[in-house]
């Protein structure tokens, strides 16, 4: 009987590290994450280029005239 108790024991620590493991890793991803979103929202955006009116809305208002 004290043979299966260590055994439960050590397959309960090895649970636990694995979990512990999979929530540093996780942990991780989220910083990254982090850290990329807030570059992005740094970064400077390119001004925009003046919109044209697209090629299909003039067809439409030539035709209406």
């Amino acid at each position: 009987m004290g043979d299966n108790l260590i055994y439960l024991f050590v397959a309960f620590l090895i649970t636990w590290l694995i979990m512990a493991a999979y929530l540093w890793s996780i942990g991780r991803q989220v910083r990254n994450l982090r850290d990329e979103v807030e570059a992005l929202e740094n970064a400077e955006l390119p001004a925009e280029a003046p919109t044209a009116t697209p090629r299909r809305q003039e067809q439409v208002e030539s035709s209406q005239a």
